[in-house]
């Protein structure tokens, strides 16, 4: 017995279900293996059943696909298995077969849920099979039953109003008869799952909607709603990750703690245990104390490693607050006083002056932005918390849209943006960052380039890497400032055209991003003649 809160497998049966509600399944397996040890797997054990289930679950979700048909195949053959652990028995078993593209098994066990379930079924578990049904005759490319299928799921689905269900059914119904080239039938349904995508509260249901009209509009040539579709797209899936990232860290804080009550219980029944060895028999006084020494050369260890990692942080802050307190505090006191001329100008009634100056708050504004964005990507690449997925990318998509978001800013200096990227060139990058590279590079660009200048975008191929020269005819470096752009201990401050002045921060967070994309970034300049930034990374093989 565990004082108080029942038998241990029934502790570590709740405990198991709670991992997994919180996302955890690694901590939800231990316990359900505990659970399992706790009954010695005995199958006449009234939780047997519910705890495999359970196993099987967890086996899934951790993409172990063998192990749980395995584990669902046992189960259904158990005598005395009650309908509703067989019923999921079964839709399991045709969802593993579905995921592993498998659509002739999953389409069997589905059949049989269906032949044996359904029509004692709730509305939420029929729609779901409904739609997976679908799914595996849409894979098989059997159109007439996987579209009479899809129907049904839209109609319960509209009959419980779940628009989340709604959204995915109508844009899986698109994608049938989109494979079919019926696009009259299809683009009608791509937008109405959007519509309801916008109210559902899945953000990976509204990012494939937005991706889905992203495709729609290329392939009818409307690049402009393409682009903005593909924008939408782009900004959920960083939302998702960020959030992601979150809940990742917060199981991870979960983990530690529980680590960490798991230890305390250790040093204390060892304390005990040491007392009482002690009682029995001196002669394994001496083991104990070995075993003491020993955790704490381990406890100095792990010590030591906690001061090295707070001296990394101590030393990141440092340089963090140096950074803010010149480049920060410069545009934060511009922006002061433009206010109180803005608001001078109003009580005057001075509407032009007031224009110009407001137009001057917005420039500030976003470039403090730009500089805010910049401070936070430096900060967590020096803390090693920026995650990288590299992926195959396709260089003109990802510079027009770069090109799109700096384009008013070169406007505003009448500065040519000219690209000169031949259509084949295919790379390896993570997307996020790579963006920001080549934002902050362009960005820099029409910052020290003056009014009418040029600022060229090239690429090529060589060999199997993607060399993507960004050149400008702006202000240029001196030898000084260029050999002091990436040294860390040498000040590097250059006024741009307005006269402003910048810590190049931007450029050193350009080149640790494309560092960690396996890439090189090289800078050539020369005073009054203009910059060439040298992005070389990985070509898709």
């Amino acid at each position: 017995m565990s004082g108080g809160y029942g038998p241990a497998y029934q502790v570590n049966y709740h405990n198991s279900h709670v991992s997994w509600a919180d996302h955890d399944p690694d901590a939800a397996y231990t316990y359900i293996l505990k659970t399992l040890a706790g009954i010695d797997n005995d199958v006449q054990h009234p939780l047997y059943r519910a705890a495999f289930f359970l196993k099987a679950k967890i086996l899934y979700s951790k993409r172990l696909y063998a192990e749980s048909l395995r584990s669902y195949q046992q189960l259904i053959h158990m005598k005395g298995l009650d309908s509703v652990l067989m019923a999921n028995c079964y839709t399991a078993l045709g969802e593993s077969y579905l995921e592993q593209g498998d659509n002739a098994a999953a389409l069997k066990y589905f059949g049989i849920w269906e032949k044996l379930f359904a029509a004692k079924a709730d509305v939420y578990n029929l729609k779901s099979v409904y739609h997976n049904i679908a799914l595996g005759y849409l894979y098989q490319q059997q159109y007439p039953a996987a579209e009479a299928y899809f129907k049904k799921s839209l109609q319960l689905e509209d009959q419980v109003q779940d628009t989340t269900g709604l959204a995915i059914s109508y844009m899986d119904l698109a994608n049938l008869y989109y494979m079919q080239y019926q696009d009259d039938k299809a683009i009608p349904l791509f937008e109405k799952g959007l519509a309801y995508a916008k109210h559902s509260t899945d953000l990976e249901v509204l990012r494939n909607a937005y991706k889905n009209m992203a495709v729609v509009e290329e392939n009818r040539k409307h690049y402009t709603q393409a682009i903005q579709y593909r924008k939408q797209y782009e900004d959920l899936q960083d939302t998702i990750y960020n959030r992601d990232r979150l809940w990742e860290l917060a199981r991870q804080e979960r983990k530690l703690a529980l680590q960490q009550r798991e230890h305390t219980i250790q040093v204390l029944g060892w304390q005990r245990n040491s007392l009482l060895i002690a009682a029995v028999a001196l002669m394994l006084l001496g083991t104990a104390i070995w075993f003491a020494y020993r955790q704490q050369t381990r406890s100095k260890r792990i010590i030591t490693r906690q001061k090295e990692a707070l001296n990394v942080l101590n030393q990141t802050k440092d340089r963090l607050f140096s950074i803010v307190a010149h480049d920060l505090r410069s545009p934060v006191y511009r922006l002061k006083a433009n206010l109180a001329k803005l608001k001078k100008a109003i009580w005057q009634q001075e509407i032009t002056q007031a224009a110009a100056l407001a137009a001057s708050n917005e420039k500030i504004a976003g470039s403090t932005y730009i500089l805010m964005d910049n401070l936070l990507h430096w900060a967590l690449s020096q803390t090693d918390q920026l995650f990288f997925r590299p992926e195959e990318l396709h260089l003109r998509t990802v510079v027009n849209l770069v090109c799109h978001d700096v384009t008013p800013l070169a406007a505003d200096k009448n500065i040519s943006i000219k690209q000169v990227i031949p259509e084949e060139i295919i790379f390896m990058a993570d997307l996020h960052s790579f963006k920001i590279i080549v934002r902050n590079v362009m960005d820099n660009a029409i910052k020290f380039t003056p009014v009418g200048g040029y600022i060229t975008v090239s690429a090529c191929l060589q060999q199997d890497e993607c060399h993507i020269k960004i050149i400008d005819t702006g202000m240029g470096m001196s030898s000084d400032t260029l050999a002091a752009l990436f040294d860390a201990n040498r000040k590097r401050v250059q006024q741009d055209t307005h006269g402003y002045e910048s810590t190049g921060l931007g450029l050193w967070l350009c080149k640790t991003m494309t560092e960690k994309n396996n890439g090189q970034l090289t800078v050539t300049s020369e005073q009054e003649k203009g910059t060439t930034v040298t992005i070389s990374l990985p070509a898709k093989t």
